[in-house]
Parts: structure tokens; C-alpha cells; sequence
């Protein structure tokens, strides 16, 4: 058994433990945590394993589990197969209430439920809940609903093979009853709506009628498209008008030009009836208008005959050229009435054009889109209602039909078939989950007992918990705290001697090491709380590297609790505290000479306020003499606890470096981190850590004290808890207690025994 872990103390007297809200868990702290508690890691899998495996084992002895199945081709009888199209479908599923598709998870719920297993149960003579849970229905095929795969775990194969076969004989008569039940409903459905739908088709055939007789049309869109034909034509013979007033009034200015004097304008009148609308050409070829246009024309020839043989002042040329400017004028005059005459016909006609079209349009706005669209949505409204009331009738037949038959709407399409060998415990699945279970569970064990434990057991584990270089590791010391150093010598054999001196020999070739050219002659050693080791450990260094032939100075460095001179039987009358006086005697005065080569220098008398003497100038040059001294290799300060007090701190910062100390199994593992941040933020160099007490049972991972050479030593005085009264007692009754209490103590040991 362990010690429990040291708590530190105020200066002021105040007890300091570690603050667990500063602790942050990681992977990396798991990580090391399943390691130093392999062990427990590996019990909690096996034993979860063990107790896995038993179960399983015993179940599938004891109470085997055996499963049957078969498989349905289903219709749901709930919505039917009525949602495939058509308009004969959307009555009848008005009328089964359907919704299109299968609602597959609400029927698996219906087909597992207590409505139709408890009566099931009932039948078999079982208890009403005995199937509830062992029947499952699943889809056989992602995304399809047509199969269902309806499976039963029973103890008793035979029983469940009645059981699987009355399933699926009570789901294919519940297939059929609902089948009936659902076309009775709607069979009733229709009954319901019959009256209704024909009365709606008789009153929209009454409006029909009404319409029609009310605006005097059979057909609106017949008489719309006649109107439209009607106003095209007019718009056409509007045309042609315009176009023959445009050409009369070209000719009645050809006319008053001169420029149709000639038989080619009676032609040209002639052409323009079809579009002036006037009958131009008659009017042209009347007996007045002929001879006056014969009598100029055979003026016209006499006078270009005279021309051509008389001279312009003949008479006979002047008679022909008075006759012709007579007729000219005359001919004109009635070529010019002609043509207004055929003009006030065309203005006439085109009049009478715009009054038919006036009457066309106010006979459209009359028979417009309005009555077509109010016509339009009376015929819409009887067909919809003549297609549902033909629904109902088809849909109303074919019920009938449906109920009067017997067929079942579900199908075992894969008879009921139930199995000999037991489906649970699955043996491989149990394993694995016990797999799982185990690592869920050492990993717990081996953190929580990693995590009761508060102390470093291993120079492993402090290298890992605070960080810093491990200079060296020193074995397990049975000393009391006034006990001198030669005691402890003395009381260990040949072999623990070599361990202990080859341990602070290697502690000394890493502070040679550490060097690098600068000079470590000046150190200081401390530790985090009291009760480390920490004076011993430099009791011991400063002998053994004086029997390697080194000058070694101890300097009792704490000032409150004097301990150093009691590891080597020396007297503390006088000391380095009286160098602090007005009358401070020599420096050689004050040392003691334990052996040749090392010397001792104690505090001698307790000075009222050691931190502020330690603070004061006068420290600096107080070290500053013991630094001057040149016989010495090696000057070694102890120091008191760096967590409980400053006096490490305020030494370190006049010296060349501060070695650390850490207990192992005794101090608790988040104090070592709260002292170091203390030395960090101060001016002492932190060489380094020591571990001290260390349990020569333990793998030290390459800091023990093999060697090489074969030596190895097998002692242990780690204090061991007696039992309690009580226990004593009852063992002193039953021998066997004991022993068992020895078994489980040696049992947990070996656990927390480290890799």
C-alpha cells in the first residue's frame, strides 16, 4: 500500500492542494494513463470478454432463440390497386379514402400491433402479450411495397411453426376483411352522392336552356364566326371603294388637265366600274357625248390636214381652229359630269359600307366574348358533371361486383417456414459487442484507477507530467529525518551500496553535461513540499563526489527548519546566518569538516524573517564569498520547498542553477507543475528534475540501475497499512479470510505493478 499524497502548505499555514479545475484531460494524458495502467486495461476487456462470452454461452444453452418467416405479396387493403389512372379510379378512391400510394410503415405497425396478435395469442393459449416484439415485417426490396417478409422468434420450434402458419392464415383473413369492410364503405359512399350528382346534371342543362332562350342563340360561337365573316366582306367592298374614288378623282383631273380628249378616255371610264360603283362608261357612251367626240375628232383630222398644206393664216385653217376650240370646251364639260356623277355614286356606296358595319359591330358586342364565355362555361360545367355521374355508375357497378367476391387481396408467396437452429444468441455478434463493451470498460477502469491515483510512480511518469529534463533518478532511502547519512550506509549490503552510489554518480555526469561551457559550480536543490528527500539526496551527492576525490561545500540553505547538519551528526551552533550581523566572523570559521573533502556550512542560528534576509543585498554578497572560494569544486545549497516558501527562489537568483526534486508515491502529481511555473517565473535556472525514492521494482525505462554489469538489489520499504481491527479479528476466526485477503492484496499489486 502507498502512502497518500503530500499536500503543500501556505507560508502562512494555509494547506494547498491542487486545483482540479486547472487539470485539462488530453489524448495524449489517456494516452499515457492506458499505459501506466495496462494492466487494469486488459483485466476490464477480459472481463468483460469473460462475462460476454458466459452470457452468451448460457443463453444459447438455456433459452435459445429460434425464427421463422414467410413472405406476402400484398395489396394493401387500405388503399387497393385504384390509384393506376382513369376517371372511372378518382370516385372510387374518393370513396376508399385512399391516398395514392401504400402507407408501408403505418401497415408493418398495424400488422404488429395488439389488435391482431393479442387474438392471436388468445387462439394459441397464450398470454395476450406472448407475440408482442416477436413478430417483424419488413420490405424485402428497398423501395418496394409490394412484399412483405413477416418473421416470429420463438423458444420452441415446433409451437412456432403452429405460430407462423395461424400469422399467416389471420393476415390474409384480416387482408380480406378489411378488403370488405373498405367496399362496403364506399359502396355506401356512392349510394350517398347518388342524388346529388343527378341533380347537379339536370339543373346545369335547365341553365343551358334558359341561356339559350334568354339571348335567342343555339350556338353563340356559330353566330360570332358568321358576324366576323359578314364584317370581313364589308371591310373588303370598303376598300375597293376607296380605291375607285381615288382613281375618279385622278381622271376628273386628267379632265380638267386637257389631257383626255381622246376615244381612249371612253375606254378608261369604262374600266372604273367595278370600283367607283357608278356606271361611268354608260354615261361616256350616250348620243350627245358620241357625236360630240366623233365632231372633234374629224375636226381635229380636217385641221391637221389644212395644216400640213395651208399656212396657219388661211381661213380655212382659222374655221377648223375656231370649230375645234368650240367643241373642246363642251366635250370637257360633259367628260367632267360624268366623272362627278360616278363620284357622288362611289361617296353613296361607301356611306352605306360604314352604316352595315356600324350594325356588325353593335351586333358583336351583342353576341361577343361574353355570352361565348358564359356558354363556354355551362357546357364545361354538364360534361364535368355527366363525367362524374358516368363515374358513379361505373364505380357503383364495380363495387358491387368486388363485394360479392371472395378473392383475397394478399398472397403467401413463400410458404411458412420455421427453423431448427437458434438465431440468438448470435455467438460472433455477442463477441463482438462484448469487444466493444471490453474497451469501453478497461479504458474506464484503467482511467479511473489512474485517476485515484495521485502520484508519480515512475522517472517515466514525471518526465511526462511536468515536462522538464530528467537528470537522474535515486533509489528508495529508509532514512528518519534526524538520521545521519553513515546510518544509512551501514544498514545496506554491498549491492544497494553500488545502486545508490552509481545512481548519484550518473546524476553528476548529467549536471557535467549540462555545462556546455558555462560553469555550474554553484547549485541549489529543493523540491516541491517537504518530506521528499530532498536533504538526504544532497547529503548523499556531496559524499559521494567527495569519495570521487571533488571539494564539495553543503550549505544548509534553509532557514526555518535546520536539517542538513543532522545528516551528518554536526553541531549548528554557529552558521552562515551570522555573516547577516553587524560583526560577521570569517568565512573558515563556520565550516565543519565532516569528512576531508567535504564540508558542511549550516545555518546556525534561525534568523526572525528568513525571507527578507534572504532578499536583502547583503545575500548577493554573502554568496558572492562562497562563490569566491577557490578550493571548492562543487557548492550544494538545500533549499526549502520551492511551493510552501519564496527562500529557493530569492537563493536561486545569486546562483548557477536550481535542480528540482521529485518524490515518487508520495507527492501528489499536480503539485510538482504549480512549483516549477513558480521557479519558471523567477530568475533561478531550472536545470533539471531528480526523482528521489525511487522503487527498484519498477522499469525506469532507461533510468534505473541495471548498469550493464549484472548487479541488482531486491529491497523495498514502501510503508505497508496494517488492517483494520475489525478485519484481524474475523481472520483470527476464519484462517481462510486472510488468505484471501493476502490473494486479492498480492492481485491488486500485480495490477498497479508498472510496465
Amino acid at each position: 500500500m502507498r502512502d497518500k499524497p503530500i499536500a503543500s502548505q501556505h507560508p502562512e499555514g494555509v494547506m494547498m492542494m491542487p486545483d482540479s479545475a486547472d487539470e485539462s484531460i488530453n489524448l495524449k494524458e489517456i494516452w499515457f494513463a492506458l499505459q501506466r495502467r495496462r494492466r487494469w486495461f486488459v483485466l476490464g476487456i477480459g472481463v468483460t470478454l469473460a462475462a460476454t462470452g458466459l452470457l452468451t454461452m448460457g443463453e444459447r444453452l438455456f433459452r435459445p432463440t429460434y425464427e421463422g418467416s414467410f413472405s406476402l405479396l400484398m395489396i394493401d387493403p387500405l388503399s387497393e390497386d385504384r390509384q393506376s389512372g382513369g376517371q372511372g379510379n378518382q370516385l372510387s378512391d374518393l370513396a376508399l379514402g385512399n391516398t395514392g400510394s401504400v402507407d408501408l410503415p403505418t401497415l408493418i405497425e398495424v400488422l404488429t400491433s395488439p389488435m391482431l396478435l393479442q387474438p392471436l395469442a388468445r387462439a394459441q393459449g397464450l398470454a395476450p402479450g406472448a407475440l408482442m416484439g416477436r413478430v417483424r415485417a419488413s420490405s424485402q426490396q428497398r423501395n418496394s411495397n409490394g412484399v412483405l417478409k413477416v418473421s416470429l422468434q420463438w423458444g420452441n420450434p415446433e409451437q412456432g411453426e403452429q405460430l407462423i402458419t395461424a400469422l399467416s392464415q389471420s393476415y390474409l383473413a384480416y387482408s380480406l376483411r378489411q378488403r370488405q369492410e373498405k367496399l362496403a364503405q364506399g359502396l355506401k359512399f356512392l349510394d350517398e352522392q347518388a342524388p346529388g350528382l343527378q341533380q347537379r346534371v339536370s339543373s346545369i342543362q335547365q341553365d343551358l336552356a334558359n341561356f339559350r332562350r334568354a339571348n335567342a342563340l343555339l350556338i353563340p360561337e356559330d353566330r360570332a364566326r358568321q358576324i366576323e365573316a359578314e364584317r370581313a366582306q364589308l371591310e373588303a367592298r370598303a376598300r375597293d371603294l376607296q380605291q375607285g374614288q381615288a382613281q375618279l378623282l385622278g381622271l376628273q383631273a386628267s379632265v380638267r388637265s386637257g389631257q383626255l380628249f381622246s376615244p381612249q378616255f371612253q375606254q378608261a371610264a369604262g374600266s372604273l366600274k367595278p370600283a367607283t360603283g357608278g356606271d361611268l362608261s354608260g354615261a361616256l357612251a350616250s348620243g350627245a357625248f358620241s357625236q360630240l367626240l366623233a365632231n372633234l375628232t374629224d375636226v381635229e383630222k380636217q385641221l391637221a390636214e389644212a395644216s400640213g398644206s395651208f399656212r396657219s393664216g388661211s381661213p380655212l385653217v382659222q374655221s377648223l381652229t375656231a370649230q375645234r376650240n368650240k367643241l373642246r370646251p363642251l366635250l370637257m364639260q360633259r367628260q367632267l359630269d360624268a366623272v362627278g356623277s360616278a363620284l357622288q355614286e362611289n361617296a353613296a356606296q361607301q356611306a352605306e359600307v360604314k352604316r352595315q358595319l356600324a350594325q356588325l359591330v353593335l351586333a358583336f358586342r351583342v353576341v361577343g366574348p361574353e355570352l361565348v364565355k358564359q356558354y363556354d362555361a355551362l357546357n364545361q360545367r354538364l360534361e364535368i358533371a355527366q363525367e362524374n355521374l358516368s363515374s358513379y355508375l361505373k364505380a357503383r357497378e364495380s363495387f358491387r361486383l368486388e363485394v360479392a367476391q371472395k378473392t383475397l387481396p394478399w398472397q403467401v408467396i413463400s410458404p411458412p417456414v420455421f427453423g431448427n437452429t437458434p438465431v440468438k444468441p448470435d455467438l460472433s455478434r455477442s463477441l463482438f459487442l462484448g469487444m466493444l463493451l471490453g474497451l469501453v470498460a478497461g479504458t474506464a477502469a484503467a482511467l479511473i484507477r489512474d485517476r485515484l491515483d495521485h502520484v508519480f510512480h515512475s522517472p517515466r511518469d514525471v518526465e511526462q507530467g511536468i515536462e522538464q529534463p530528467l537528470l537522474g533518478s535515486v533509489p528508495f532511502l529508509p532514512l528518519e529525518r534526524s538520521q545521519a547519512v553513515a546510518a544509512l550506509w551501514a544498514q545496506l549490503d554491498d549491492q544497494q551500496r553500488f545502486g545508490l552510489r552509481e545512481a548519484l554518480r550518473n546524476l553528476y555526469r548529467s549536471l557535467q553535461l549540462l555545462r556546455a561551457g558555462r560553469s555550474l559550480r554553484m547549485l541549489a536543490v529543493t523540491s516541491t513540499v517537504s518530506g521528499e528527500g530532498k536533504t538526504t539526496l544532497v547529503a548523499l551527492l556531496g559524499q559521494t563526489l567527495a569519495d570521487l576525490g571533488l571539494k564539495v561545500l553543503l550549505v544548509d540553505g534553509d532557514l526555518r527548519q535546520m536539517q542538513l547538519h543532522h545528516r551528518f551528526a554536526a553541531d549548528n551552533a554557529r552558521g552562515w546566518s551570522e555573516l547577516f550581523t553587524e560583526h560577521p566572523p570569517e568565512l573558515q570559521e563556520l565550516f565543519q569538516w565532516p569528512e576531508p573533502n567535504l564540508a558542511l556550512l549550516p545555518v546556525g542560528r534561525r534568523p526572525p524573517d528568513a525571507a527578507k534576509l534572504l532578499s536583502s543585498p547583503r545575500c548577493g554578497a554573502v554568496i558572492q564569498q562562497l562563490r569566491a572560494l577557490p578550493e571548492f569544486d562543487l557548492v550544494l545549497f538545500d533549499t526549502p520547498p520551492a511551493l510552501d516558501l519564496v527562500d529557493p527562489l530569492l537563493l536561486g537568483d545569486h546562483l548557477d542553477g536550481l535542480l528540482f526534486v521529485v518524490s515518487l508515491a508520495r507527492i501528489d502529481r499536480s503539485l510538482p507543475a504549480l512549483a516549477l511555473k513558480r521557479i519558471q517565473a523567477s530568475d533561478a535556472d531550472l536545470l533539471g528534475v531528480i526523482t528521489n525514492q525511487t522503487q527498484p521494482s519498477a522499469k525506469l525505462y532507461g533510468y534505473g540501475y541495471g548498469y550493464g554489469y549484472g548487479y541488482g538489489y531486491g529491497y523495498g520499504y514502501a510503508p505497508r497499512s496494517s488492517p483494520p481491527k475489525r478485519l484481524k479479528q474475523l481472520e483470527q476466526h476464519f484462517p481462510k479470510l486472510q488468505q484471501l485477503r493476502k490473494r486479492v492484496q498480492a492481485s491488486l499489486r500485480w495490477l498497479d505493478k508498472r510496465q
